[in-house]
Protein backbone atom coordinates (compact mmCIF):
# COMPACT_ATOMS: atom_id res chain seq x y z
CA UNK A 1 0.00 0.00 0.00
CA UNK A 2 3.23 2.15 0.35
CA UNK A 3 4.62 4.29 -2.74
CA UNK A 4 3.63 5.69 -5.90
CA UNK A 5 3.04 3.17 -8.62
CA UNK A 6 5.80 3.98 -10.93
CA UNK A 7 8.54 3.42 -7.98
CA UNK A 8 7.75 0.33 -6.05
CA UNK A 9 8.23 0.65 -2.15
CA UNK A 10 10.72 -1.91 -1.63
CA UNK A 11 11.09 -2.62 1.92
CA UNK A 12 15.69 -2.86 3.19
CA UNK A 13 16.26 -6.75 3.38
CA UNK A 14 17.80 -5.17 6.98
CA UNK A 15 14.96 -3.28 7.93
CA UNK A 16 12.31 -4.77 10.74
CA UNK A 17 9.08 -5.59 8.95
CA UNK A 18 5.86 -6.30 10.96
CA UNK A 19 3.51 -7.73 8.26
CA UNK A 20 4.78 -5.24 5.77
CA UNK A 21 4.92 -2.43 8.22
CA UNK A 22 7.76 0.00 8.63
CA UNK A 23 9.62 2.29 10.17
CA UNK A 24 8.82 6.31 8.95
CA UNK A 25 12.32 6.84 7.93
CA UNK A 26 11.91 4.33 5.30
CA UNK A 27 9.27 5.99 4.00
CA UNK A 28 11.22 9.41 4.34
CA UNK A 29 14.19 8.17 2.28
CA UNK A 30 11.51 6.79 -0.56
CA UNK A 31 10.12 10.22 -0.74
CA UNK A 32 13.71 12.09 -0.93
CA UNK A 33 15.23 9.65 -3.10
CA UNK A 34 11.43 10.21 -5.51
CA UNK A 35 11.96 13.80 -5.79
CA UNK A 36 15.88 13.07 -6.74
CA UNK A 37 15.25 10.64 -9.62
CA UNK A 38 12.00 12.31 -10.95
CA UNK A 39 13.75 14.59 -13.56
CA UNK A 40 11.95 16.77 -15.98
CA UNK A 41 13.41 19.29 -18.81
CA UNK A 42 16.52 18.93 -16.61
CA UNK A 43 15.25 19.69 -13.57
CA UNK A 44 14.45 17.70 -10.61
CA UNK A 45 11.65 17.78 -8.31
CA UNK A 46 13.83 18.64 -5.63
CA UNK A 47 14.97 21.45 -7.43
CA UNK A 48 11.25 22.78 -8.65
CA UNK A 49 10.39 23.06 -4.75
CA UNK A 50 10.96 26.44 -2.78
CA UNK A 51 12.16 24.83 0.81
CA UNK A 52 11.42 27.74 3.59
CA UNK A 53 8.74 30.00 1.84
CA UNK A 54 5.53 30.82 3.50
CA UNK A 55 2.78 31.47 1.23
CA UNK A 56 1.32 34.94 2.94
CA UNK A 57 -1.08 35.84 -0.14
CA UNK A 58 -2.66 34.27 -3.48
CA UNK A 59 -4.84 36.27 -5.62
CA UNK A 60 -6.35 36.68 -8.95
CA UNK A 61 -5.84 39.11 -11.25
CA UNK A 62 -8.25 39.24 -14.53
CA UNK A 63 -6.80 35.45 -15.68
CA UNK A 64 -3.56 35.58 -13.58
CA UNK A 65 -3.08 34.14 -9.56
CA UNK A 66 -0.13 35.86 -7.83
CA UNK A 67 1.09 33.96 -5.23
CA UNK A 68 3.38 36.09 -2.46
CA UNK A 69 5.43 34.50 0.12
CA UNK A 70 8.06 35.29 2.86
CA UNK A 71 11.06 33.46 2.55
CA UNK A 72 12.95 32.29 5.51
CA UNK A 73 16.31 34.41 4.10
CA UNK A 74 15.47 36.71 1.38
CA UNK A 75 12.27 38.15 2.34
CA UNK A 76 9.38 38.56 0.10
CA UNK A 77 8.76 36.44 -3.40
CA UNK A 78 5.92 36.61 -5.80
CA UNK A 79 4.68 34.01 -8.08
CA UNK A 80 2.39 34.07 -11.66
CA UNK A 81 0.57 31.60 -13.06
CA UNK A 82 -2.49 31.03 -15.17
CA UNK A 83 -3.52 27.90 -12.73
CA UNK A 84 -3.01 26.86 -9.31
CA UNK A 85 -3.08 23.94 -7.44
CA UNK A 86 -3.63 24.21 -3.51
CA UNK A 87 -2.09 21.19 -1.96
CA UNK A 88 -1.25 22.26 1.82
CA UNK A 89 -2.85 18.87 2.81
CA UNK A 90 -3.88 18.21 6.41
CA UNK A 91 -0.69 18.05 8.22
CA UNK A 92 0.39 21.81 7.56
CA UNK A 93 -0.66 23.87 10.58
CA UNK A 94 -0.42 22.58 14.23
CA UNK A 95 -2.96 22.92 16.84
CA UNK A 96 -1.81 23.22 20.19
CA UNK A 97 -3.58 22.98 23.23
CA UNK A 98 -4.13 25.94 25.27
CA UNK A 99 -2.42 24.62 28.91
CA UNK A 100 -3.92 26.15 31.74
CA UNK A 101 -1.51 28.12 34.25
CA UNK A 102 1.13 30.16 33.33
CA UNK A 103 3.18 28.34 30.68
CA UNK A 104 6.59 30.42 30.71
CA UNK A 105 6.59 28.63 34.71
CA UNK A 106 7.36 25.61 32.77
CA UNK A 107 11.02 24.57 32.96
CA UNK A 108 10.48 21.50 29.90
CA UNK A 109 10.10 21.35 26.59
CA UNK A 110 6.83 21.75 24.70
CA UNK A 111 6.61 20.09 20.80
CA UNK A 112 3.74 19.57 18.32
CA UNK A 113 4.13 16.18 16.95
CA UNK A 114 5.01 18.13 13.99
CA UNK A 115 8.33 18.36 15.06
CA UNK A 116 8.54 14.67 16.28
CA UNK A 117 11.28 13.64 14.25
CA UNK A 118 13.65 16.46 15.42
CA UNK A 119 12.40 15.70 18.77
CA UNK A 120 13.23 12.18 19.17
CA UNK A 121 16.93 12.28 17.11
CA UNK A 122 17.84 15.40 19.65
CA UNK A 123 16.15 15.65 23.00
CA UNK A 124 14.99 12.09 23.82
CA UNK A 125 18.82 11.03 23.17
CA UNK A 126 20.07 13.45 25.88
CA UNK A 127 20.94 11.86 29.24
CA UNK A 128 19.34 14.85 31.32
CA UNK A 129 15.54 14.13 29.35
CA UNK A 130 14.50 11.17 31.51
CA UNK A 131 9.99 12.49 32.03
CA UNK A 132 7.90 12.32 28.94
CA UNK A 133 4.59 13.86 28.86
CA UNK A 134 2.68 12.92 25.90
CA UNK A 135 -0.53 14.69 25.28
CA UNK A 136 -3.44 13.53 22.77
CA UNK A 137 -5.10 10.21 22.16
CA UNK A 138 -4.69 9.33 18.47
CA UNK A 139 -2.09 7.50 16.22
CA UNK A 140 0.33 10.63 16.87
CA UNK A 141 0.31 10.52 20.09
CA UNK A 142 0.66 6.99 20.19
CA UNK A 143 3.38 7.14 17.91
CA UNK A 144 5.13 9.44 20.49
CA UNK A 145 4.25 7.43 23.06
CA UNK A 146 6.04 4.11 21.56
CA UNK A 147 9.53 5.94 20.67
CA UNK A 148 9.54 7.63 24.15
CA UNK A 149 9.83 4.14 25.59
CA UNK A 150 12.04 2.87 23.08
CA UNK A 151 14.22 5.89 23.99
CA UNK A 152 13.58 4.26 28.00
CA UNK A 153 11.96 6.92 29.02
CA UNK A 154 9.51 7.58 31.94
CA UNK A 155 6.22 8.25 29.81
CA UNK A 156 2.91 8.98 31.14
CA UNK A 157 0.15 9.83 28.67
CA UNK A 158 -2.57 12.34 29.56
CA UNK A 159 -5.87 11.45 27.63
CA UNK A 160 -9.11 14.12 28.68
CA UNK A 161 -11.95 13.08 30.23
CA UNK A 162 -14.44 15.18 27.57
CA UNK A 163 -12.48 14.35 23.84
CA UNK A 164 -12.88 11.46 21.66
CA UNK A 165 -11.40 8.98 24.10
CA UNK A 166 -8.63 6.56 22.98
CA UNK A 167 -7.72 5.08 19.67
CA UNK A 168 -9.29 2.11 18.16
CA UNK A 169 -6.01 0.11 17.01
CA UNK A 170 -6.44 -3.09 14.00
CA UNK A 171 -4.11 -5.77 14.66
CA UNK A 172 -1.94 -5.55 11.97
CA UNK A 173 -1.69 -9.07 10.65
CA UNK A 174 -3.95 -10.01 7.72
CA UNK A 175 -4.07 -13.53 7.11
CA UNK A 176 -4.87 -15.80 3.73
CA UNK A 177 -3.49 -13.97 0.84
CA UNK A 178 -2.89 -10.72 2.18
CA UNK A 179 0.05 -9.45 3.84
CA UNK A 180 -1.64 -7.21 6.71
CA UNK A 181 -5.25 -5.85 7.73
CA UNK A 182 -4.74 -2.87 5.38
CA UNK A 183 -4.81 -4.96 2.30
CA UNK A 184 -7.50 -6.78 3.58
CA UNK A 185 -9.05 -3.86 4.35
CA UNK A 186 -8.17 -2.47 0.58
CA UNK A 187 -10.32 -4.58 -1.57
CA UNK A 188 -13.66 -3.82 -3.07
CA UNK A 189 -15.26 -6.32 -1.74
CA UNK A 190 -14.51 -5.44 1.98
CA UNK A 191 -15.33 -1.19 0.28
CA UNK A 192 -18.70 -2.91 -0.68
CA UNK A 193 -20.05 -3.33 3.16
CA UNK A 194 -18.95 0.83 3.57
CA UNK A 195 -21.68 3.47 2.92
CA UNK A 196 -19.78 5.84 0.48
CA UNK A 197 -21.32 8.59 -1.90
CA UNK A 198 -19.62 7.19 -4.34
CA UNK A 199 -20.30 3.68 -4.80
CA UNK A 200 -21.81 2.59 -7.56
CA UNK A 201 -25.27 1.23 -7.53
CA UNK A 202 -25.51 -2.34 -7.99
CA UNK A 203 -27.96 -5.39 -6.53
CA UNK A 204 -25.23 -6.41 -4.41
CA UNK A 205 -24.86 -2.79 -2.65
CA UNK A 206 -28.98 -2.86 -2.42
CA UNK A 207 -28.26 -6.74 -0.98
CA UNK A 208 -26.21 -5.12 1.81
CA UNK A 209 -27.53 -1.87 2.23
CA UNK A 210 -31.11 -1.99 2.11
CA UNK A 211 -32.33 -5.30 3.00
CA UNK A 212 -33.38 -6.48 6.73
CA UNK A 213 -31.08 -9.73 6.06
CA UNK A 214 -28.05 -7.33 4.65
CA UNK A 215 -28.26 -4.48 7.55
CA UNK A 216 -28.22 -8.01 10.53
CA UNK A 217 -25.70 -9.20 8.63
CA UNK A 218 -23.71 -5.73 8.61
CA UNK A 219 -24.41 -4.69 12.19
CA UNK A 220 -22.60 -8.07 13.46
CA UNK A 221 -19.79 -7.68 11.40
CA UNK A 222 -19.18 -4.18 12.50
CA UNK A 223 -19.55 -5.35 16.20
CA UNK A 224 -17.40 -8.64 15.50
CA UNK A 225 -14.69 -6.43 13.83
CA UNK A 226 -14.95 -3.76 16.87
CA UNK A 227 -14.47 -6.96 19.48
CA UNK A 228 -11.55 -8.07 17.55
CA UNK A 229 -9.94 -5.02 18.13
CA UNK A 230 -10.13 -5.33 21.68
CA UNK A 231 -9.19 -8.87 22.45
CA UNK A 232 -5.90 -8.13 20.46
CA UNK A 233 -5.38 -5.13 22.78
CA UNK A 234 -6.86 -7.87 25.95
CA UNK A 235 -6.76 -3.82 27.83
CA UNK A 236 -8.20 -6.16 30.95
CA UNK A 237 -6.14 -9.39 31.30
CA UNK A 238 -3.05 -8.44 29.73
CA UNK A 239 -0.19 -10.23 31.78
CA UNK A 240 1.95 -7.68 33.43
CA UNK A 241 0.17 -4.63 32.47
CA UNK A 242 0.02 -1.75 34.62
CA UNK A 243 -3.42 -1.23 36.50
CA UNK A 244 -3.88 2.21 34.48
CA UNK A 245 -3.61 0.27 31.26
CA UNK A 246 -6.92 0.05 30.88
CA UNK A 247 -7.48 3.71 30.58
CA UNK A 248 -6.85 2.59 27.11
CA UNK A 249 -9.85 0.62 26.05
CA UNK A 250 -12.00 2.89 23.67
CA UNK A 251 -15.45 3.16 23.35
CA UNK A 252 -15.61 3.82 20.15
CA UNK A 253 -16.94 1.73 17.07
CA UNK A 254 -14.32 1.47 14.17
CA UNK A 255 -16.93 1.57 11.62
CA UNK A 256 -18.53 4.89 12.67
CA UNK A 257 -14.95 6.28 13.14
CA UNK A 258 -15.87 8.50 15.92
CA UNK A 259 -13.05 8.29 17.49
CA UNK A 260 -9.22 7.97 16.49
CA UNK A 261 -8.35 4.93 14.60
CA UNK A 262 -4.66 3.01 14.32
CA UNK A 263 -2.87 0.24 13.51
CA UNK A 264 -1.16 -1.65 15.80
CA UNK A 265 2.33 -1.89 13.84
CA UNK A 266 4.99 -3.35 15.99
CA UNK A 267 5.35 -6.93 16.83
CA UNK A 268 5.38 -5.65 20.89
CA UNK A 269 3.33 -3.27 20.64
CA UNK A 270 0.85 -3.45 23.18
CA UNK A 271 3.14 -4.91 25.54
CA UNK A 272 5.52 -2.17 25.36
CA UNK A 273 2.82 0.46 25.94
CA UNK A 274 0.89 -1.90 28.70
CA UNK A 275 3.98 -2.35 30.74
CA UNK A 276 5.43 0.57 30.50
CA UNK A 277 3.69 3.23 30.51
CA UNK A 278 1.11 5.59 33.41
CA UNK A 279 -2.08 6.30 31.19
CA UNK A 280 -4.07 9.21 32.97
CA UNK A 281 -7.56 9.53 31.51
CA UNK A 282 -8.07 13.23 32.88
CA UNK A 283 -7.63 16.52 32.21
CA UNK A 284 -4.78 19.16 33.47
CA UNK A 285 -5.58 21.37 36.01
CA UNK A 286 -1.75 23.06 35.96
CA UNK A 287 1.18 23.56 34.80
CA UNK A 288 4.32 23.85 37.33
CA UNK A 289 7.67 24.68 36.53
CA UNK A 290 8.70 20.59 36.51
CA UNK A 291 5.27 19.37 36.77
CA UNK A 292 1.91 18.52 35.01
CA UNK A 293 -0.92 18.89 37.34
CA UNK A 294 -3.91 16.51 36.91
CA UNK A 295 -7.71 17.67 38.14
CA UNK A 296 -7.45 14.85 40.53
CA UNK A 297 -4.49 16.45 42.16
CA UNK A 298 -2.01 13.72 40.94
CA UNK A 299 1.66 15.26 40.11
CA UNK A 300 3.75 14.18 37.26
CA UNK A 301 7.28 15.00 36.73
CA UNK A 302 7.70 16.08 33.23
CA UNK A 303 10.93 17.40 31.16
CA UNK A 304 8.97 17.31 28.17
CA UNK A 305 5.84 17.38 26.83
CA UNK A 306 4.51 16.42 23.68
CA UNK A 307 1.34 17.78 21.81
CA UNK A 308 -0.78 15.03 19.66
CA UNK A 309 -3.23 17.08 19.52
CA UNK A 310 -4.39 17.54 16.08
CA UNK A 311 -3.84 20.47 13.09
CA UNK A 312 -5.72 23.39 12.10
CA UNK A 313 -7.47 22.69 8.84
CA UNK A 314 -7.98 26.24 7.41
CA UNK A 315 -5.76 28.67 4.69
CA UNK A 316 -5.03 31.50 6.04
CA UNK A 317 -3.42 32.70 2.92
CA UNK A 318 -7.04 32.67 1.27
CA UNK A 319 -9.33 35.88 2.26
CA UNK A 320 -13.05 35.19 3.46
CA UNK A 321 -14.54 36.11 0.46
CA UNK A 322 -12.16 33.93 -1.39
CA UNK A 323 -13.63 31.36 0.79
CA UNK A 324 -17.17 31.64 0.17
CA UNK A 325 -16.31 31.82 -3.46
CA UNK A 326 -14.26 28.45 -3.70
CA UNK A 327 -16.90 26.88 -1.16
CA UNK A 328 -14.25 26.14 1.58
CA UNK A 329 -15.66 24.93 5.12
CA UNK A 330 -15.67 28.13 7.13
CA UNK A 331 -17.52 29.17 9.97
CA UNK A 332 -21.26 29.55 9.00
CA UNK A 333 -21.57 33.16 10.46
CA UNK A 334 -19.11 33.92 7.41
CA UNK A 335 -21.76 32.29 4.72
CA UNK A 336 -23.28 34.45 2.50
CA UNK A 337 -27.44 34.23 3.20
CA UNK A 338 -28.14 33.05 -0.35
CA UNK A 339 -25.72 30.28 -0.03
CA UNK A 340 -26.77 29.63 3.27
CA UNK A 341 -30.26 29.14 2.28
CA UNK A 342 -29.21 27.13 -0.73
CA UNK A 343 -26.78 24.35 0.85
CA UNK A 344 -29.28 23.87 3.40
CA UNK A 345 -32.51 22.56 1.38
CA UNK A 346 -29.59 20.74 -0.91
CA UNK A 347 -28.16 19.40 2.66
CA UNK A 348 -31.76 18.06 3.98
CA UNK A 349 -32.57 16.65 0.23
CA UNK A 350 -29.15 14.91 0.27
CA UNK A 351 -29.97 13.50 3.95
CA UNK A 352 -33.21 11.98 2.86
CA UNK A 353 -31.54 10.43 0.28
CA UNK A 354 -28.58 8.87 2.36
CA UNK A 355 -30.96 7.47 5.19
CA UNK A 356 -32.99 5.75 2.12
CA UNK A 357 -29.89 4.42 0.06
CA UNK A 358 -27.95 3.06 3.85
CA UNK A 359 -30.70 3.14 6.52
CA UNK A 360 -28.44 1.36 8.98
CA UNK A 361 -26.84 5.19 9.27
CA UNK A 362 -30.11 6.16 10.99
CA UNK A 363 -28.68 4.81 14.35
CA UNK A 364 -25.32 6.01 15.36
CA UNK A 365 -24.06 5.24 18.71
CA UNK A 366 -23.31 7.78 21.55
CA UNK A 367 -20.59 9.78 20.09
CA UNK A 368 -19.04 13.82 20.68
CA UNK A 369 -19.77 15.82 18.11
CA UNK A 370 -17.10 18.49 16.88
CA UNK A 371 -16.96 21.40 18.95
CA UNK A 372 -16.26 23.90 15.85
CA UNK A 373 -19.67 24.73 13.32
CA UNK A 374 -18.83 24.64 10.26
CA UNK A 375 -20.04 24.80 6.48
CA UNK A 376 -19.32 21.71 4.05
CA UNK A 377 -16.57 21.81 1.45
CA UNK A 378 -18.86 22.48 -1.67
CA UNK A 379 -15.93 21.09 -3.57
CA UNK A 380 -16.85 19.09 -6.40
CA UNK A 381 -14.76 15.65 -5.29
CA UNK A 382 -14.02 17.46 -3.09
CA UNK A 383 -11.26 19.22 -5.28
CA UNK A 384 -12.64 21.68 -7.72
CA UNK A 385 -14.95 24.99 -6.75
CA UNK A 386 -17.84 25.48 -8.91
CA UNK A 387 -17.36 29.35 -10.14
CA UNK A 388 -13.28 28.95 -11.25
CA UNK A 389 -11.78 26.54 -13.37
CA UNK A 390 -8.19 27.61 -12.68
CA UNK A 391 -7.68 26.51 -8.99
CA UNK A 392 -7.83 23.05 -7.27
CA UNK A 393 -7.33 21.59 -3.58
CA UNK A 394 -5.60 18.56 -3.65
CA UNK A 395 -5.06 16.41 -0.28
CA UNK A 396 -7.83 18.23 1.22
CA UNK A 397 -10.11 15.31 1.64
CA UNK A 398 -9.63 12.83 4.76
CA UNK A 399 -8.61 9.50 3.31
CA UNK A 400 -6.84 6.37 4.85
CA UNK A 401 -4.41 6.05 1.99
CA UNK A 402 -2.06 9.13 0.73
CA UNK A 403 -0.17 7.95 -2.00
CA UNK A 404 -3.45 6.17 -3.96
CA UNK A 405 -5.25 9.47 -3.17
CA UNK A 406 -2.62 12.04 -4.36
CA UNK A 407 -2.10 10.09 -7.40
CA UNK A 408 -5.74 9.66 -8.30
CA UNK A 409 -6.16 13.25 -7.77
CA UNK A 410 -3.28 14.14 -9.52
CA UNK A 411 -4.15 12.59 -12.67
CA UNK A 412 -7.94 14.15 -12.30
CA UNK A 413 -6.29 17.99 -11.90
CA UNK A 414 -4.21 17.33 -14.99
CA UNK A 415 -7.29 15.99 -17.02
CA UNK A 416 -10.10 18.87 -15.72
CA UNK A 417 -6.99 21.81 -15.65
CA UNK A 418 -6.27 20.10 -19.82
CA UNK A 419 -10.44 20.42 -20.71
CA UNK A 420 -10.33 16.77 -21.02
CA UNK A 421 -13.03 16.44 -18.47
CA UNK A 422 -15.67 19.00 -17.48
CA UNK A 423 -18.27 19.44 -14.45
CA UNK A 424 -21.59 18.19 -14.83
CA UNK A 425 -23.97 21.60 -14.90
CA UNK A 426 -24.24 23.16 -12.00
CA UNK A 427 -27.33 22.06 -10.13
CA UNK A 428 -25.89 18.45 -10.81
CA UNK A 429 -22.94 19.16 -9.04
CA UNK A 430 -24.29 21.21 -6.56
CA UNK A 431 -26.53 17.74 -5.87
CA UNK A 432 -24.08 15.53 -6.19
CA UNK A 433 -21.43 17.25 -3.44
CA UNK A 434 -24.29 17.76 -1.22
CA UNK A 435 -24.86 14.18 -1.37
CA UNK A 436 -21.11 13.57 -0.53
CA UNK A 437 -21.29 16.28 2.23
CA UNK A 438 -24.99 14.24 3.93
CA UNK A 439 -23.14 11.17 3.81
CA UNK A 440 -20.24 11.93 5.52
CA UNK A 441 -21.75 13.65 7.91
CA UNK A 442 -23.79 11.01 9.07
CA UNK A 443 -21.17 7.93 7.82
CA UNK A 444 -18.90 9.54 10.62
CA UNK A 445 -21.17 11.54 13.16
CA UNK A 446 -17.77 13.01 15.07
CA UNK A 447 -15.60 13.95 12.02
CA UNK A 448 -17.93 14.17 9.19
CA UNK A 449 -19.02 17.81 9.68
CA UNK A 450 -17.04 19.36 7.10
CA UNK A 451 -18.96 16.72 4.82
CA UNK A 452 -14.99 15.52 3.41
CA UNK A 453 -14.47 13.12 5.62
CA UNK A 454 -14.20 10.16 3.54
CA UNK A 455 -11.55 7.76 5.71
CA UNK A 456 -12.91 4.23 4.48
CA UNK A 457 -13.99 5.32 1.07
CA UNK A 458 -10.31 5.37 -0.64
CA UNK A 459 -11.53 2.73 -3.31
CA UNK A 460 -14.88 4.10 -4.48
CA UNK A 461 -13.41 7.73 -4.48
CA UNK A 462 -10.35 6.45 -6.41
CA UNK A 463 -12.22 4.75 -8.59
CA UNK A 464 -14.57 7.68 -9.38
CA UNK A 465 -11.81 9.90 -10.13
CA UNK A 466 -10.58 7.75 -12.66
CA UNK A 467 -13.69 6.57 -14.03
CA UNK A 468 -14.57 10.73 -14.56
CA UNK A 469 -11.43 11.25 -16.67
CA UNK A 470 -12.50 7.67 -18.35
CA UNK A 471 -9.49 5.55 -17.06
CA UNK A 472 -9.48 1.59 -16.72
CA UNK A 473 -6.32 0.09 -16.53
CA UNK A 474 -6.28 0.27 -13.06
CA UNK A 475 -9.46 -2.61 -13.00
CA UNK A 476 -8.23 -6.21 -13.01
CA UNK A 477 -10.96 -8.07 -14.11
CA UNK A 478 -14.20 -10.05 -12.48
CA UNK A 479 -12.93 -12.06 -9.41
CA UNK A 480 -9.31 -10.32 -9.09
CA UNK A 481 -11.54 -6.90 -9.50
CA UNK A 482 -12.99 -7.51 -6.18
CA UNK A 483 -10.34 -9.83 -3.82
CA UNK A 484 -7.20 -7.98 -4.70
CA UNK A 485 -5.77 -5.64 -2.55
CA UNK A 486 -6.02 -2.23 -4.68
CA UNK A 487 -1.99 -1.62 -4.26
CA UNK A 488 0.63 1.52 -5.57
CA UNK A 489 1.12 -0.96 -9.03
CA UNK A 490 -2.32 -0.98 -10.08
CA UNK A 491 -2.19 2.37 -11.35
CA UNK A 492 0.80 2.10 -13.07
CA UNK A 493 -0.33 1.95 -16.92
CA UNK A 494 -2.66 5.16 -15.77
CA UNK A 495 -0.04 7.96 -17.52
CA UNK A 496 0.16 6.30 -20.80
CA UNK A 497 -3.39 5.72 -21.01
CA UNK A 498 -4.53 9.15 -20.20
CA UNK A 499 -1.76 10.47 -22.79
CA UNK A 500 -3.20 8.16 -25.33
CA UNK A 501 -6.72 8.86 -24.55
CA UNK A 502 -5.64 13.14 -24.53
CA UNK A 503 -4.41 12.71 -28.27
CA UNK A 504 -7.19 10.54 -29.73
Amino acid sequence: MLGFSDVPFDIPPNAPSFYGCVEAKYVTKYLEDYIDDHVYCGKSLRERIFFGHQVEKVEKFHDTWKVRTRDTRDGTRSFKASKIVVATGLTSSPQMPILPGDPELFKGRVYHHKRFGEVSRTLLRMEGCHNVVVLGAGKSATDMVYESIKRRKNVSWIIRRDGEGPALYFPAQGGGRYENSTEAGATRWSALFSPSSFMPESWLSSLIHRTSVGVSYLTSRIEKGDQSCRDAAAYRDREGALPNFQNLEPTTSAFWCNGPLGLAQHDDFWNAIAQNVRVCRNDIKTIEAHDVVLDDGSRIEADVLLCGTGWNYDYPFFTKEQAQTFGLPQHPQNDLPEHTELWDTLLKNADRQVLSNFPILKSPPPHRRSEVPTTTNRLYNGIAPLGDTSIVFLGRSHLSNSFRTAEAQAIWATAYFDGNFKLPPLEEAQRQIAYMNALSRRRYPSRGIAGDYLFFELIWYTDKLLADVGLKSHRKGWWTDWLEPCLAIDLKDMPDEYRKKALS
